[in-house]
This record gives structure tokens, C-alpha cells and sequence, in this order.
């Protein structure tokens, strides 16, 4: 474990346009480590950087170690910011974490959790997700986190099954185009996909 080492937090730098909701936190997380690391500060969200002593060694208690000061300073100044990169919702799940190293877990293991019903869950969400009202670039969205999310508890969809649902959900307006697809001699993938969709055939 490494010792604290009281790196201060670069206000200019920290910069978050995207708060965490309950089903964007592959997006949030990708914005945060970079900042965290580049400041020299994910220790303390992953427990690497402690909390040292709260009073000196061989000292009477009412002395309190300089170091566990300007730790509990840093920490908080985190815990700040990552509460406020939040979403009202998801706060409130991680209101009473007092360090930023407990609030940074206890997210992880809300929404990153590799639990049996968490991958059912986001799996039965892939499936039942259809285009609906939305734009055909708005539902490939939606679909693609749905499948962050489960490729980040170690559930990975492939592109011919990414495809497949896609083609099996964006509706009966497209008919035409997905039978198409489905009648080319190689199999259609998610980049020729896209592909038909941006060049504005979907």
C-alpha cells in the first residue's frame, strides 16, 4: 500500500460533462479514471493510496498526525467531486459513504456487479429494447450501452449477435432493408450496419 502523499486536486482540470445514471456508468467510469490518473489520484479511490493514523506514533492522542489531516483533506475534496458528477438517483445510493474510496466501490458493485441476476437482467434488456419512437442512431445508442454494460461484468456480446438483435428489433418500417441484409452472401456486420444507417438508408 502506498502512503498518502497530499497531491492537490487541479480544479482547472477537473472537468465532467457526463453525470452517472443507473445505466451509463461504463461512459462515467471511462471519464473519471483518465482525470483521476492524471492527477495522481486514483489511489485513494481504489484504496491504495490510505488513510494514515490519526495521531502520531508515540505521541499522546490529542496530537493528531499532519499527514491523516491533509489525507482527509484530498479525500474529501474527491468525494465532492464525484458526488457531484452524480446524478440525484444514483447519490442517493452512496450518500453515506464517508470516503471516496467507499463511494468508488460501492458503485462499482452496484452497477459493474457480475452477479447471475445483474447479466439476466442487462441480457433481458438487450432483447426487449426496440426502436419504438426512437431514431434508428438513438436506438444503435441505447443498444451499444446495453452491451458496455454487460461486456464490463464479463458478459460480451459479439457482433453477429449485436446485429442480429438489432435487426430482429428496429422494426417493420425497415423491412426491405434488413431482408436485404439478411440475403447477402456474407454475413452482415455491425460496421456495415452503422454503416447503412449513417449513409441514411435506415
Amino acid at each position: 500500500m502506498m502512503e498518502s502523499k497530499g497531491f492537490p486536486l487541479k480544479q482547472g482540470i477537473i472537468t465532467i460533462f457526463l453525470q452517472q445514471t443507473r445505466s451509463n456508468y461504463p461512459l462515467w467510469l471511462a471519464q473519471t479514471s483518465p482525470v483521476l490518473r492524471s492527477c495522481d489520484l486514483f489511489g485513494y479511490v481504489d484504496g491504495i493510496i490510505f488513510c494514515p493514523p490519526k495521531s502520531l506514533p508515540s505521541t499522546a492522542e490529542s496530537v493528531v498526525n499532519p499527514s491523516y489531516l491533509s489525507w482527509v483533506q484530498q479525500d474529501q475534496t474527491i468525494l465532492s467531486w464525484i458526488n457531484n458528477s452524480l446524478t440525484p438517483y444514483v447519490l442517493s445510493t452512496v450518500a453515506l459513504s464517508p470516503t471516496s474510496c467507499q463511494s468508488w466501490l460501492s458503485q462499482e458493485h452496484r452497477y459493474a456487479s457480475t452477479s447471475h441476476n445483474r447479466i439476466l437482467y442487462l441480457h433481458n434488456e438487450l432483447f426487449r429494447t426496440t426502436k419504438g419512437d426512437l431514431s434508428v442512431s438513438d436506438y444503435l445508442d441505447k443498444i451499444n450501452l446495453i452491451a458496455d454494460n454487460l461486456a464490463l461484468v464479463g458478459s460480451l456480446i459479439t457482433d453477429p449477435d449485436l446485429v442480429t438483435i438489432i435487426m430482429n428489433n428496429v422494426g417493420p418500417a425497415f423491412e426491405v432493408t434488413i431482408s436485404a441484409a439478411q440475403a447477402r452472401d456474407t454475413p452482415i456486420t455491425y460496421e456495415v450496419l452503422e454503416f447503412i444507417e449513417f449513409a441514411g438508408f435506415l
